[in-house]
């Protein structure tokens, strides 16, 4: 199987590629998208032929292909991949604001069986067990809670990622990862009533570095997401309260790429290259992209 990858902005590739090849990927084409250094380190760690651009890449014909583009090139560059019959797998996050979704919808209306994007965390081994746990109980609440510190995001290399205008910023980059986990245990429509968000601890970020995000259902339950852009270890955890209890899944181990769902993920895609449709119907996955681009506009004056 021939796998693509469309830009090199942030580290998701570099996992996805390992990830892919211990799945049996026979051969990596990458296009750089405007990020050299990225793509020559990304060429240090795995065997990858360079395409000078995407027409170049998308006339290899690649079976399916990852886009890690900065968020600005994301809609076009779904758009051409996707028009041009090639299955399309986007790093989240797919958009950095409302706008950006906007694009985005154009962009994969007509194509929704062939594209997909997500937080890896919703195909967590975890996750979906947890999922399968509370099937026919009746949730009353759900909360997740996502800590990752965004010291990385402030550094020159990475700094667009903590800019709203550019990356989206805490709320979007995080918060996504939030609205994922709730969706996939308490299933979808849930909207954002309200957000918040704060600088506690890194003064020269863009966005916020904590924050808090209120989300109902039409039929009356509550949803919260806790993000923090600060602390050690990395933390992702989803609870849901039922009638007779409150069931939790905490995500880690060991085997990080399979307990974090990069190696369940990266299986979707290769499925979807093999032929089958998107595993996520798009209009579930708008709506996450719609509570963490929202959250990130009512946090902001």
């Amino acid at each position: 199987m021939r796998l693509g990858f469309a830009g090199f902005a942030h580290s998701h590739p570099f996992t996805d590629a390992g990830v892919a090849r211990d799945l049996g990927v026979t051969r990596i084409d990458g296009w750089a998208a405007g990020e050299p250094e990225r793509f020559a380190a990304f060429r240090e760690r795995h065997e990858c032929e360079s395409a000078g651009s995407l027409t170049e890449l998308l006339d290899r014909r690649p079976d399916a292909v990852v886009v890690t583009v900065r968020p600005a090139l994301i809609a076009d560059t779904v758009a051409r991949i996707l028009r041009a019959g090639v299955p399309c797998f986007v790093n989240k996050p797919a958009a950095s604001s409302v706008a950006a979704l906007a694009e985005l919808h154009r962009a994969v209306t007509g194509y929704e069986e062939r594209f997909l994007t997500t937080s890896v965390l919703r195909f967590a081994p975890a996750v979906t067990e947890l999922a399968e746990r509370i099937a026919g109980r009746r949730v009353l609440s759900a909360r997740a809670l996502v800590r990752h510190d965004i010291a990385g995001f402030l550094t020159p290399e990475r700094a667009w990622q903590d800019d709203p205008a550019e990356g989206g910023g805490t709320l979007v980059s995080l918060g996504l990862h939030g609205a994922e986990l709730l969706d996939a245990v308490a299933g979808p429509g849930a909207r954002v009533l309200a957000a918040i968000g704060s600088v506690l601890v890194h003064p020269t970020t863009r966005s916020e570095d904590v924050g808090a995000i209120m989300l109902g259902w039409p039929d009356g339950r509550v949803g919260t997401i806790e993000v923090a852009g600060v602390g050690g270890d990395e933390v992702y955890e989803v609870a849901v309260q039922t009638e007779d209890g409150v069931e939790t899944a905490r995500l880690g181990g060991s085997d990080w790429q399979e307990a974090l769902g990069y190696r369940a993920t990266m299986r979707a895609v290769l499925a979807m290259a093999a032929g089958a449709p998107s595993p996520l119907p798009w209009p579930r996955t708008h709506a996450v992209l719609t509570a963490a681009t929202t959250a990130a506009t009512l946090a902001r004056p």
